[in-house]
């Protein structure tokens, strides 16, 4: 009831009132379209001064060092490739280098046991021709026989000794292969060697004439 009472105590807005009215809220929706229009183009004009005049320096700074980071990391990883291509060739090199070494410590062995067989030859055949001197003594010398068959046979022993140590020798050099040009030298080395002593026997045929020079002075 106050509320109606209060309704109809306001009094009816006349024409003019009414024009001036819609006169001021027009104006209103004027200036709020002029605003909306100022914001429109100063967005616009932003967006135009942003693109004529470039990108920011900063940014172009940025970019210049990652670029920088970019080719550093790429030499990063070719220095890294490289790298690891050297340690392939050295691996292999290494190998290589090892089995280099066998054959060298392979070939000086069979020639150290070459060169010992030959000592031992050369030792067998002392030992016979010193049988052969002790013998011819004894032939001259009468009543030395029994000196001569004692000591022959003390030196028997010792030609038998070194006869196993040569074919034992012998035997190691044929369970180690050495180089090819290793035992092409010894071979041409064996071919040059010069023979001082044009009339020297084997030492199986000294030893052989012995024993029947022996048997047939016993007879």
């Amino acid at each position: 009831m106050a509320d109606d009472d209060k309704n109809d105590e306001k009094p009816e807005l006349s024409p003019e009132e009414r024009l001036a009215k819609l006169e001021k809220g027009r104006m209103f929706s004027w200036i709020a379209i002029v605003l909306l229009l100022l914001l429109v183009l100063g967005e616009a004009g932003w967006i135009y001064i942003s693109t004529t005049q470039g990108p920011d320096p900063r940014i172009s700074e940025h970019q210049e060092e990652l670029d920088r980071l970019t080719r550093r990391l790429k030499n990063m990883e070719a220095d890294y490739e490289t790298a690891q291509a050297y340690n392939e060739d050295a691996q292999r090199l290494e190998g290589k280098l090892d089995r280099i070494m066998e054959t060298i410590q392979l070939n000086n062995f069979n020639t150290l046991r070459a060169l010992m067989v030959e000592q031992e030859m050369s030792y067998q055949q002392f030992i016979v021709v010193l049988q052969q001197g002790m013998y011819d003594i004894s032939r001259m010398v009468p009543g030395s026989r029994t000196w001569y068959e004692v000591y022959k046979g003390d030196l028997d022993i010792v030609i038998g000794d070194s006869e196993a140590r040569s074919e034992k020798l012998a035997q190691d050099i044929v369970k180690l292969p050495p180089p090819k040009p290793a035992a092409k030298n010894s071979k041409a080395a064996a071919d040059e060697r010069p023979d001082n002593s044009p009339n020297r026997l084997p030492v199986e045929d000294i030893r052989s004439q012995l024993n029947l020079e022996a048997e047939f002075s016993a007879q």
